[in-house]
Order: structure tokens, then sequence, then C-alpha cells
């Protein structure tokens, strides 16, 4: 009598290709080896860039840094930095602690850190779901995306927030092998955290680990579902009920006040494209490679919500930085791909093609790198020439803001006036009452009213006059890099007047 033998099903550690199941020359310790080095490399490389400080800060950078400054004298909350920012405060904290060590070298170094440390993770969880030659072609994916390169040396949250969500994908990646609903719990926590830490990405990172859970766990993925979102509910609830009132004020401040900066949704959908075009070809073929085809779509689903975000919105803003959580979630089946690819019969192509590959990535942090003006120069000239009690129009605040409040020119970051708080004010105030008048390229710039009423006071002089360069993607979507000019105007007829208060009591 034969006996019907059942086969196991394969867990997510056995699953292989043929490719992972060859012979290889490489030792196993060489192999799991790859990613801490790669990870060295990319740190290294990433903290060379810092200390280099090819640019100066942008936007948020200036924005997190004054948070910070402020929030550790205690003004965090009152000065109302959570109802118009999009994260806790906790970045601004860790960011300004690198400020005060190393100037803006540190800030940015402490970013680098939190996206390796994200990135380990991310490394990890390819490892427990495609075995570890993925996991060490994991590694080498990484290196091949421009966005990811350019955040690593940015000091902003979206680091901060990475690092949270490359654990928990780790902590999936356990549940689904191990199946441990501590692990589920571990990774819902762990989302909660990276999406307090930057609100959007409960729907960047939220969808994929959802549907891993659904593709994964089959009939017990009901009830999988239904404890994640329990635990990170309540993590959430916690968060943001504790100060709801400026939450709100965010919303409406997003609805109602968000700026385009006169991109169209034509300029928003080519700039996805191109960010997301090389991880998502890369993807595709390591999604249909694997044997279980859900988990591939899984992962796959990560690369679309940074671009529906911002497509739907019609916002412009952070487009390199938000594509890179779905790029970490795609990182293990770009691995599989390359897996497939860097076999030896196909290594005459492959290595030309990762070549090739990798200097599109360099080409594109390098742009993105160059994506704001270097205001260091101005700022100079504004640290020496602005005293305290004095009040200043700048149409971009909150890089002079950070300057010029660090070293106590400033008696308050909100001394500076610029052109979203001009307005929410509906034109009622007096230009010429104001003794500093600066006009950058990189934000909105200055209503034409607002330059003729400081032209009509009349005892305006400009006392700094320059330019700076900016590489961006012009209407014809192509990409353009010219100069824009930069002016430093001085009121002789104003007399200081100490300004204090809050982003509430003067308008954002």
């Amino acid at each position: 009598m034969s006996v019907a033998v059942t086969r196991p099903r394969p867990t997510f550690a056995d699953e292989r290709l043929a490719i992972v199941r060859d012979r290889s020359r490489l030792g196993a310790r060489a192999i799991a080896a790859v990613p801490w080095v790669v990870l060295a490399v990319f740190l290294g490389g990433e903290l060379v860039l810092c200390a280099l400080a090819l640019n100066g800060p942008f936007y948020d950078e200036g924005i997190y840094l004054t948070a910070g400054m402020r929030t550790l004298q205690g003004y965090g909350i009152s000065d109302n930095y959570l109802s118009w920012f999009t994260g806790s405060l906790m970045w601004p904290i860790l960011a300004v602690v690198g400020w005060k060590a190393w100037g803006l070298a540190g800030a940015r170094a402490v970013a680098a850190i939190c996206l390796t440390i994200g990135l380990a993770g991310a490394f990890k969880a390819a490892g427990n779901l495609f075995g570890t030659r993925v996991r060490a072609a994991t590694a080498l994916g990484a290196l091949l995306s421009g966005p990811l390169i350019a955040l690593g040396h940015l000091a902003v949250y979206d680091s901060l927030s990475l690092a949270a969500a490359g654990w928990s994908f780790w902590a999936m990646s356990e549940f689904l092998r191990r199946d441990d609903r501590a692990w589920l719990g571990a990774s819902a926590l762990l989302f909660a955290l990276a999406s307090i830490f930057k609100y959007p990405a409960l729907i960047f990172i939220g969808p994929p680990l959802l549907l891993l859970v659904v593709a994964g766990r089959g009939r017990s993925a009901r009830m999988d579902l239904g404890l994640f979102a329990f635990i990170s509910a309540a993590v959430l609830m916690i968060y943001f009920l504790s100060d709801r009132g400026q939450l709100v004020a965010f919303e409406e401040f997003r609805v109602h006040d968000s700026v385009t900066f006169g991109v169209t949704r034509g300029q928003i959908l080519y700039i996805e494209v191109y960010l997301v075009a090389v991880p998502l070809l890369l993807a595709l073929p390591g999604a249909f490679l694997i044997e279980r085809r859900g988990i591939g779509l899984a992962l796959l689903s990560g690369v679309v919500g940074a671009p529906a975000y911002h497509l739907l919105n019609n916002d412009p803003t952070s487009t390199g930085k938000n594509v890179v959580f779905g790029v970490m979630l795609t990182l293990p089946l770009i691995g599989v791909t390359l897996t497939h690819a860097l076999r030896r019969r196909r290594l005459l192509l492959a290595i030309p093609a990762l070549i090739g590959l990798a200097a599109f990535a360099a080409v594109q942090a390098a742009r993105l790198d160059e994506a704001w003006p270097d205001l260091r120069p101005a700022v100079g000239v504004l640290t020496r020439v602005v005293h305290p009690g004095e009040r200043i129009l700048a149409n971009s605040a909150w890089v002079e803001a950070a300057y010029l409040y660090d070293r106590h020119r400033i008696n308050s970051p909100f001394d500076l006036w610029d052109v979203s708080r001009i307005q929410s004010l509906g034109g009622h105030v007096n230009v010429c009452e104001f003794q500093w008048f600066i006009e950058v390229p990189g934000g909105e710039a200055w209503p034409a009213s607002i330059r003729q009423a400081m032209q009509r006071c009349g005892s305006f002089r400009r006392v700094y006059s320059s330019s700076a360069t900016i590489t961006g993607l012009g209407s014809s979507l192509q990409f353009v890099t010219y100069r824009a000019p930069i002016e430093i105007w001085k009121n002789g007829g104003a007399a200081s007047a100490p300004l204090g208060g809050s982003a509430t009591s003067q308008g954002r």
C-alpha cells in the first residue's frame, strides 16, 4: 500500500530562486557580510558629504533647526510648530543636538545615521523573506537610488521616520517567518512611531505592510490585521489627542493654504516618474520571479504611495524625499532581480548595466542637491548687520531664522515675517516699519504689491546683491540650471522695535 506524502508548505525563509540555490565561489560568511559592508560604505560616504556641506540648508532644514532650538528652550508647543509641519518635535530636537555639536554637518550626520539604521532593518527583512544572497543583492540595490542617496545627507525628519519604518518592515518579516504575533505587535508599534515622526508615513508604508499580512497569512489575516490596527491606532491616538488643537489647525492649513509654487500636475507626474522609474523597473521582475506573487505585489505597492499623494493633493513639495519610503519597501524585490541578473553567464551584461544605473543615481542625487539656493553668503551678511529688536521681511524666512536666532541676532524667530504670514493678515502690515527687506529664490516670491510698498517708503537702500544657482524642472519638462538674484535692503528710517509672541498671535 502506498502512502501519500504531503510536502510541507515552504516558509519565507525557505523560498529561493534557482540562482539562490546555486553554489558560489564566495563563502557564506562573505555573502552574509556584504550588506553590512555596503551600509558602512553608504554611511561613510554620506558623512563625507555632510562634512563637505556642498549646499547650504534648505527651507525644511531651517524650520526643523529653528523648531529644535525653540523646543529645547520650552517654546516648541507655544510656537505652534505642530500646526504647520507634518511631524512631531522629536526630529527637531535630535537635529539641533547635532547642530550644536557640529553645525549643519552635525545635524545632517544625525539624519545619515538614522537612514542607515532604517536600511539595516530593510536588509534584514529581505533576508527573512528571500534569503542571504538576496539580502546581499538588496544592499547593492540601495546604492542605485538617487533619492535615497540625496536624503542621506539632509537634516530632515524623513530619515528618523524611515529608521522606524525599516525596522517595522523587519518585524513584519519576522512575524511572517515565525508565526508569532509578538512580532506583529512590534511592527505595529514601530509603524506608529514612524507615522508620529512624519505623519504622511502613515499612507506611505501602512498599505504595503497590511498587504503583506493579507498575502502572507491567508485565513489568519483578518485577526492579524485587527491586532495591527488596534496597536498602531492606540499609539497614534495617545499622541494626537495630546494636542489635537494644533493638529486640526495643521489640517486646515494643508487644505486652505497649501502652496503649489506654480508647479502643474503634469510637472509633478513627470518628476515622480523620473524618481521612481529605476526602482520600479528593477522591482517588477523580482515581484514575478518569487514563488508567492502576493508578497511581491504587496511590496511593489510601496512605490505607489508617494506619487499618488502628491498627484491627488497637487503638492510639489518633498517629492524627492517621500519616494524613499516606497524605495525602501521595494528593495527586497530589487535584490531578487539583481540576484537573478548577476549569474555568471549574465555578468558581462549585468555589470555595465549596474554601472550605468549607479551613474544615473548619482546624477539624480546631484540634481536633488542643487534644487535650492545656497543662502549661506547672504546669511553671513545678515548675522553681521542685524541687531536684536529689528524686524525683517524675508520671503523665505526659515533658513535665515535658524542662523540669526542661533547667533542671538534676533529675539525670536518670529521677528522674520514671510509671504504667507503677511498674506494671512490681509495686507494690514506697514512695510515701512520693518528694518530689513530680503528676497531670495527658492520659496514664494514677494507679491508685487509688497515690493512696491517697500519702494514707496523711500528709505530702503540695497546693501547686498548677489545670486544663487538652482537646478529645477522647467515648464518644458527639462531640467534647467539658472541663477536667481538675492537682495538685502536696509531701512534707514525705521526705528528698532522688539517683537515677541508666537506664530498664533502673529500669523504663520
